[in-house]
């Protein structure tokens, strides 16, 4: 099978600038949409997990960040992705 892909002219120019292997990347990418390392789970599984963290929520039983830790956390998380 193959693949054909259409990218803007600006979009790859800037790519290929940056020296970013757009065919690897692609790849990665689709091999990702097989399998995202994360264990596969039930509906019901799913449906318990969403039921529980309202239950905590509503409880108030949870631990939840400020907005201020939360930005800070993810700051750092995509700092981990470049």
């Amino acid at each position: 099978m193959q693949l054909t892909v259409e990218v803007e002219n600006e979009i790859y120019d800037e790519l290929k600038t940056m020296g970013i292997d757009i065919q690897s990347k692609i790849k990665e990418y689709l091999k990702n949409l097989i399998d995202d390392g994360y264990p596969t789970i039930s509906k019901e599984e799913a449906n318990k997990r969403v039921a529980d963290a309202v239950e905590r929520y509503d409880s108030g039983k949870g631990e939840y960040l400020q907005q201020k830790e939360y930005d800070k956390e993810m700051e750092v998380f995509f700092e981990t992705l470049k």
